[in-house]
């Protein structure tokens, strides 16, 4: 039994050393369920927790950048996924945000592996921002930076490079199309969550789940 961290950032640029995040979505999850009569499905999404955080806050007060590219391609995004990013009163400020994230640490299962869609991102932007109110050791005490694994190399690697790594984990492909929103980290962290487990259960001689 393994306990995964499943994390998914969206932001304000490409730069994961300076970029501001405008949320992060993650979840842990027991690769023993992958196996299971009662695996994981998308209805799991719910269980996805996210962080909103104030970009301005991380702007202004520790020196975090938006990039004006980045702002012109959410911009050109349909209203729903606009909304995502649109600033709220409840947005969490850098602080706010690593207590709140650092308890969510503390109250899961050991992680054993911590998992994103691009080592050279996510796990970067998340270091920095604990390092910027000077809690680089709390993260580095419970995500242990020889532990983090990538998500497209893995599934890459399992297809011999012959797939895309963003694949359908569904067999209802016409469902997955109609529920699945896009540009949301939440959803994103789950359906990575499923494409991890449907490797698990091919290799295990098990069916994908229809929904």
């Amino acid at each position: 039994m393994a306990k995964w961290l499943v994390i998914d950032f969206e932001t304000m640029g490409t730069d994961s050393v300076k970029c501001a995040a405008v949320d992060l979505s993650a979840i842990v999850v027991d690769t023993d369920k992958f196996v299971s009569s009662q695996p994981y499905t998308l209805r799991d999404v719910a269980n996805v927790k996210r962080w909103k955080l104030s970009v301005a806050d991380q702007v202004q007060n520790y020196g975090f950048e938006i990039e004006p590219e980045t702002v012109a391609w959410w911009q050109s995004q349909d209203a729903e996924v606009r909304a995502k990013v649109k600033p709220l009163k409840t947005d969490l400020t850098v602080p706010q945000f690593v207590e709140s994230f650092h308890s969510f640490l503390i109250e899961s299962p050991k992680i054993d592996y911590w998992w994103s869609r691009a080592n050279t991102f996510d796990p970067i932007i998340l270091t920095q921002l604990f390092k910027a109110v000077g809690k680089g050791a709390h993260i580095a005490e419970y995500l242990k930076h020889w532990r983090v694994r990538d998500l497209r190399t893995y599934i890459d690697a399992k297809f011999d490079f012959s797939t895309q790594n963003g694949f359908i984990p569904v067999k209802d492909e016409e469902f997955f199309n109609k529920v699945f929103k896009q540009h949301d980290s939440s959803w994103d962290v789950i359906a990575d969550v499923l494409r991890l487990q449907t490797i698990a259960r091919a290799e295990n001689d098990l069916e994908m789940i229809s929904k």
